[in-house]
């Protein structure tokens, strides 16, 4: 089978999904079925000898191949590889020969697979993690444990909120892995503020757990010259064009940047390549299969460091896959191939609003994949729906039902560590009551040098939580009746369920345009409609042919002040724009002008516009800078706007504009709301975000790293 034929049999081997349909994969089931014996017929000898890319992935997960075992073990065709995975003795086979199997022939196995067996599979192998701060008889990683990751996200950064959402966490009895944070503002000031304030809450706290932003390793990197920081974090991809467009570094950038960091931890997510363009016709459990193989390859690398990965299942949208029977496959797959590759494993079992998976069904299906795939942990956050990240996740409150559920716990360190603290009792489980977190967060205080009594904290801490629960975090409702959601919160989840499907079909205001854009060109892209825009998201990223003559038109007479081109695009929320416009761009417009800035005349308004028509759209009109309006995607109960950032020139001076250009080349700053970031507030880093791409001629991860270089001492 030469490299071409085998793309596609591996392809059309998988279960459907409609990510793989851009690839060569089909809903035909008799298509699919024939593929499958294809694949089951091949030899894992064989499969090591496809080059199903050809880059500098693929050569790091070739070395990282035991070649030794690889010897004894090439002989065997997938089909006899599933039946000794299916046996008794599969575990201690899994034990010996693992570093033996390529990432691919992983793949070939899991697509062979059908649920049960995967299931099966899953439930028999175990990595724990090796951690010196791990004891007990329950380790992270481990047969008996189920743990999780504490993702106290706040639309705005607001250190109140995130500390909050934190002790809450703590309350129900998650985190013992690792608390993350996602940044909503990816600069380094945040990243500095934000590490810090992790840092003082585990230690205070004298919690049994590593923590992270969950940045890039080029910024973090230059955040650790000012900071501690404990985990360093990275989105992984399964073809180094993908890699370098996230990153702007390949394999040994990122092996460079790795060992600098005490702990690792990397996520993955079937169908990124896809979506980005960068899948070089491999299909999207392949190269899922090749990050665990990169993450291999790292841990490797170095020597074996403290390491998790986390997949990130259904946080793309409809255009990978779109029902929870998919959903529920791709978990299993995931799991089973990261075990296989010896990794501590995670999930994010969650979707996106435009997804259609309602929140409920969302709840049982993480229930079945728990259950099922038995990952090491899962995500947590305050509600089901992510404040800032605005999709539908695993709740505080859904952990002690999937531990009572699945018969495990969290860490044994841990739950130590939590009985101390009085969080729970020696034989209860952890209730997640208000009162417990207001009793951390006097801990908390008192650890800090406050002087007030336990009692006096205790309240404030009750106050300041009520107070969080009017600006609208779901945080000290607690547990319901029977350990489930309470009624004001299944209501909230609801509310906001609503409003994210009723966004994501609004219009662009005129009357708002006109008032912020006194000149404006509204284009379209190739979507045709809403609902081609949502499923097809490609379809957003081009401008239309007849528009795009009308934009070669706005080229205008340059001076010698850089010119700056301002795109406004509905995204996936044009209600953002509707709300937010107003409060945003005529700041932004006279800062710039003041700033010395050429902005260009007319504004360019996109209607179901991506971030890549902002591209296109600089392509044709060549300005210096981009800076990109444009409607999140909505989930959080919250209309934001994000701006992305672009410098367009190339380090000769030439123009480098490409719908196809790496997002790795865009600075972004998102979750602009009176309740999130600012309008004033954004209109200050953008305009000194603008200040810096002309000073070092760069945007995106080369800004962060050109920035962290021209401040070290020479």
């Amino acid at each position: 089978m030469d490299n071409e034929k085998a793309r596609l049999v591996f392809a059309r081997a998988n279960e459907f999904k409609e990510g793989d349909l851009l690839v060569g994969g089909t809903r035909d089931e008799a298509v699919r079925m024939d593929a499958k014996k294809e694949i089951a017929a091949l030899k894992i000898g064989e499969i090591a000898r496809l080059v199903l890319v050809e880059d500098a992935i693929t050569e790091a997960l070739s070395r990282s191949v035991n070649r030794q075992l690889f010897n004894e073990i090439a002989h065997l065709t997938i089909s006899d590889l599933k039946l000794i995975l299916t046996g008794a003795a599969c575990a201690v086979w899994v034990r010996k020969y693992s570093d033996g199997l390529s990432s691919e022939a992983i793949a070939a196995l899991v697509k062979t697979m059908n649920n049960d067996e995967l299931s099966q599979l899953s439930r028999s192998l175990f990595n724990p993690l090796s951690d010196k701060a791990q004891s007990g008889p329950v380790v992270i990683g481990s047969p008996l444990h189920f743990g999780s990751r504490i993702q106290p996200n706040s639309p705005g950064d607001c250190e109140e909120e995130i500390l909050m959402s934190i002790l809450e966490g703590l309350a129900f009895g998650c985190g013992d892995v690792i608390i993350g944070l996602n940044p909503a503002s990816d600069d380094i000031e945040t990243i500095v503020r934000t590490e810090k304030l992790l840092q003082s809450v585990v230690e205070r706290l004298q919690l049994p757990t590593r923590y992270c932003v969950l940045s890039d390793l080029v910024k973090q990197s230059a955040a650790r010259s000012r900071t501690k920081v404990d985990v360093g974090f990275q989105s992984l991809a399964g073809t180094s064009r993908s890699l370098v467009g996230m990153l702007g570094l390949d394999v040994e950038g990122l092996l460079e940047l790795a060992r600098g960091f005490d702990g690792l931890y990397f996520e993955t997510g079937q169908g990124s390549e896809v979506t980005n363009g960068s899948a070089e016709g491999v299909d999207m459990l392949t190269l899922e299969s090749r990050c665990y193989g990169l993450a291999r390859h790292v841990r490797q690398q170095c020597s074996g460091k403290w390491m998790i990965v986390n997949d990130v299942a259904g946080f793309i949208g409809p255009e990978v896959f779109r029902t929870g029977r998919q959903l529920m496959r791709a978990c299993l797959e995931d799991t089973v191939m990261a075990k296989l590759h010896g990794i501590t494993m995670g999930l994010d079992v969650c979707s996106t609003f435009h997804m259609g998976i309602d929140p409920f069904e969302l709840q049982a299906l993480t229930g079945q994949i728990v259950t099922m795939a038995a990952p090491a942990y899962l995500m947590s956050v305050a509600g089901n729906a992510d404040p800032m990240l605005g999709y539908l996740t695993t709740s505080y409150r859904q952990h002690p039902r999937l531990r009572l559920a699945t018969n495990r716990q969290i860490s044994s360190a841990m739950r130590d560590r939590l009985i101390v603290l009085g969080v729970i009792d020696s034989d209860g489980p952890a209730s997640g009551a208000p009162e417990i977190t207001a009793l951390l967060y006097a801990r908390y205080l008192k650890q800090g040098g406050d002087t007030r009594s336990i009692d006096g904290l205790r309240l404030e801490g009750l106050k300041r939580i009520a107070a969080l629960q009017e600006k609208g975090c779901d945080l000290g409702y607690g547990p319901g009746p029977d350990n489930c959601d309470p009624p004001l919160v299944s209501a909230r989840i609801e509310t906001l369920y609503r409003h994210a499907r009723i966004a994501l079909y609004a219009g662009l205001d005129p009357a708002v345009i006109r008032a912020c854009c006194p000149q404006h060109i509204i284009v379209a892209t190739h979507s045709a409609d809403r609902e081609e825009y949502l499923a097809h998201p490609a379809s957003g990223e081009l401008i239309s042919e007849k528009d795009c003559a009308a934009l070669k038109r706005l080229r205008e007479g340059r001076t010698t002040a850089p010119q700056v081109r301002i795109v406004i695009s509905d995204g996936l929320n044009a209600d953002a724009v509707n709300e937010n416009l107003r409060d945003v761009l005529p700041g932004l417009r006279w800062s710039l002008k003041e700033a010395g800035f050429q902005v260009s005349e007319t504004d360019v308004v996109l209607r179901n516009g991506r971030v890549r028509a902002g591209y296109h759209v600089a392509q044709i009109t060549e300005p210096d800078i981009l800076i990109h309006l444009i409607g999140e995607r909505p989930g959080s109960g919250l209309n934001q706007l994000s701006a992305y950032m672009t410098y367009g020139r190339d380090p000769s001076g030439s123009f480098r504009w490409s719908p196809g250009m790496d997002h790795s080349c865009t600075s972004a700053i998102c979750s602009i709301h009176p309740r999130g970031k600012t309008a004033e507030s954004a209109i200050v880093d953008m305009l000194q975000c603008a200040g810096r791409m002309i000073d070092l001629k760069c945007s995106g991860v080369a800004l962060g790293d050109k920035a962290n270089t021209s401040s070290m001492p020479g």
